[in-house]
C-alpha cells in the first residue's frame, strides 16, 4: 500500500474509533473491521522505509538510520504516525481482546515499548537543537498513547505505561516549557500548528495532571 494512503487511513482511524463508541451506534466498529485496522498498523510500525526524518544533526556521528535514531517509533513513514499507529494497536487490543492479531500486537508493544527503547527516545529529545522535534502534533499523540495505557486496567498495560512514562514526562516538560513562549498564533495547518494538538492534552482522561492544571 502507498504510504500516503496508509497515512490517510490511519489519520482517520481515531475519528472512527471515537464514533464507534457513541450511543447512536453509527459507524460501529466490529471485530472484523478492527482486525483490518490492526493489520494496517502492524504492517507499518515495523516498516522502517520509506521514512521522512525530522532530524537535526549535531555532528557526523548522528547520520544514522531511522531505527537507530528512534528504536521505538521508526515505522509508518514518520515519528508521529508511528506513535499513533501504536496508539491504535493499544486501543484495538483494549476494545477487542479477542482480535486474531492480539498475540502479534502484544509482541510489538513488548518490543517497541521496552525500557531500553524508551530510554533512547528520551535521550533523543534531550539532545541540543531538538526542542522543536514533533512539536506539537507528535507530542499530543505521545500523550494520547500515554492516556490510553493509563486508563486500561490490566497488568500488561501497566507495564507498558511504566515503560512509556519517562518519555511522557519529557514531552510534558516540553509542552510546559513551550506554551508560555507561544505568544502569537501559528496557523500553517501543518504539524507545528498548536490547535491540531491542543484538544488532547487538556481533555483526555489519564494525561499528566500538570498539563491540565496549567491549562
Amino acid at each position: 500500500m502507498d504510504h500516503r494512503i496508509l497515512k490517510a487511513v490511519m489519520f482517520a482511524v481515531p475519528v472512527l474509533l471515537a464514533q464507534a463508541q457513541t450511543p447512536s451506534g453509527e459507524l460501529a466498529l466490529d471485530v472484523v473491521r478492527a482486525s483490518h485496522f490492526a493489520k494496517l498498523a502492524l504492517k507499518c510500525v515495523r516498516q522502517e522505509y520509506p521514512n521522512k526524518l525530522d532530524h537535526v544533526m549535531n555532528g557526523p556521528n548522528e547520520v544514522q538510520s531511522p531505527k537507530a535514531l528512534h528504536p521505538a517509533f521508526y515505522g509508518c513513514f514518520d515519528w508521529h504516525s508511528s506513535v499513533h499507529g501504536h496508539w491504535m494497536l493499544v486501543k484495538l487490543l483494549r476494545d477487542f481482546p479477542e482480535l486474531p492479531e492480539a498475540k502479534e500486537i502484544r509482541a510489538v508493544l513488548d518490543e517497541n515499548l521496552a525500557p531500553e527503547r524508551m530510554a533512547a527516545e528520551v535521550a533523543y529529545f534531550a539532545q541540543p537543537n531538538r526542542k522543536s522535534f514533533e512539536r506539537t502534533y507528535g507530542w499530543a499523540w505521545l500523550l494520547k498513547l500515554t492516556a490510553e495505557l493509563r486508563n486500561w486496567d490490566s497488568p500488561e498495560a501497566r507495564r507498558w505505561s511504566a515503560n512509556l512514562q519517562p518519555l511522557a514526562n519529557r514531552v510534558t516538560g516540553a509542552f510546559l516549557d513551550f506554551l508560555p513562549k507561544q505568544t502569537y498564533p501559528i496557523r500553517t495547518g501543518c504539524i507545528p500548528t498548536p490547535p491540531l494538538a491542543f484538544p488532547w492534552p487538556w481533555t483526555t482522561p489519564g494525561l499528566p495532571r500538570t498539563i491540565a492544571w496549567k491549562h
